[in-house]
Formats: C-alpha cells, structure tokens, sequence
C-alpha cells in the first residue's frame, strides 16, 4: 500500500511539476528560438526538469563521476549503457550541451514532450529508414555546429543490466563527422523504476554515472568502423564494473594497450 501511495505521490508530482516548468519556460522558449539555433537554453531548462525528478523520490541518490574527463570546447558523439528510465535524469546531471535522439511518440506526450521539442532533440521513426537518415543529418548538423549528441548504442533497456551489442548508427556518426567518441557507464538505474511496471521501488537505489576517456577517432575510415564500436563497447562495460564494484574484464583493446604501455 505504501508503495503505490509513494509512486502516485511522485507521478502527480511529475506531471504538475512538468507542466509548472513548461508554461513558466514558454514566452523564454518563444522569444529566444529564432536566435538560439542550437536550442541551448531548451536543454539547460531541461536539465532542471531531470534533477528536479531524481530529487522526488527520497529513496533515490545521485552522483556524477569524473566529468572533468569532458572535453571543452569540441563536440563529441556520447555513448552509454541503458538499462532504466533513470538513465535519462542520470544524463541530465551532466554539465554538458547535447541533444538526443528519440522515437518520435515520445514528443507528443504533452509538456515533457513539448519540452524536447523546444530543447531541439531529434525525433526517430523506429524502422523508416528516411526518417533514420533525416534523425543522422539532423545529429550531423548539430557536431557540425559544436553540439554534442547522446546516444544509447544497445537501441533499447537492458532487463538484467548486461550491455548488450552496440548497433552502428552512433559509431558511423562519429567517424563521418570526424569527431571523438566519449563513453560513459550508469549504473543503480536498473531497479529504480522497472520495467513493465508504473510502481517506484521501495528499495534505495544509488545511482552512480562515471565518464570515461575519449577515444579519439583521428586516422580512422569507415575501415575501422567495427574496432571502434568494439573499444566503445569494452570501455562502457569496464566502466559500469568499476560501478558496481566488480573487476573490470579485460577486452582486446585494453589489453593491447596495456600490452604496448
């Protein structure tokens, strides 16, 4: 009983507080698009909108980890594990630009919806490849403008917080544009919200995000396009064992760099 008490609690509290923080942010969002092409100040109001959420919930922490790893000033292509709703709050934390992409229902959900909208990420039509090539051109023309983008490689959650295969599309990006790739891990999302159900955990999750080293992408071709998804995928997975605790594996990659150190 307390725990649907608690998850209508925070629910109600998202939609009203979504709702609050659109119409406050509208005339600002109005006013600013036709000089702010990057949407920049959408996704700093939406950075407020996802700590505002992690704060609902009193049984949840959350910590960034290294992010003075980020580079400044140059536009990356960002790649993290997913295996919860959390993760999006999660990136949100970070102290930096980026778009996302997301299915394109998604921006019809009223005020959050709204919300991405006026923060300029880019929406997908699952399936429709003119809709993919419009998403990757859109993404595209955003590094092109200084702007990093967030993707989840593994195309959906995982259920059991393994890191599944990465599909290409983010990897193809990078090497196009000729910008680096930065992993990241996030762990303690899992069981924070699970799926297939509307009821928060009772349980205290401490979700954890913890930036990696770039990889750089310079002397690379599409030749190396499946090395690069390989040292991308190895670096998330070593950083989400460093997370939870666990000794990281040691992929090819790693081992050919400790081997040449």
């Amino acid at each position: 009983m307390w725990q649907v008490l608690r998850s209508i609690y925070i629910w109600s509290a998202i939609a009203f507080g979504t709702a609050f923080m659109y119409f406050l942010a509208l005339p600002v969002f109005l006013l600013s698009a036709p000089f702010d092409r990057t949407r920049r100040f959408g996704h700093w109001y939406a950075q407020k909108w996802g700590r505002m959420i992690l704060r609902l919930n009193n049984r949840w922490t959350f910590e960034v980890q290294h992010e003075e790893r980020i580079p400044a000033g140059r536009p990356l292509v960002v790649v993290s594990n997913h295996q919860g709703l959390g993760d999006i709050m999660m990136a949100f934390c970070l102290e930096l630009h980026f778009k996302w992409i997301s299915k394109r229902a998604n921006f019809f959900v009223p005020f959050m919806g709204w919300f991405m909208y006026h923060a300029g990420y880019i929406p997908l039509r699952r399936g429709d490849k003119s809709s993919i090539e419009k998403c990757m051109g859109e993404a595209r023309r955003y590094l092109e403008r200084g702007v990093s983008v967030l993707f989840f490689p593994e195309g959906t959650r995982s259920v059991d917080g393994v890191v599944k295969p990465f599909k290409k599309g983010a990897f193809k990006l990078a090497l196009d544009a000729g910008c680096d790739v930065l992993p990241l891990a996030i762990s303690g999302t899992l069981d924070a919200l699970p799926k297939h159900t509307w009821k928060f955990s009772d349980d205290f999750a401490a979700m954890k995000l913890l930036v990696g080293e770039v990889i750089s992408t310079r002397g690379m071709g599409e030749a190396d396009l499946e090395s690069l998804i390989d040292e991308a995928r190895e670096a998330v997975i070593a950083l989400k064992d460093e997370l939870d605790g666990r000794a990281p594996a040691l992929g090819a990659h790693a081992a050919k760099r400790r081997a040449v150190g």
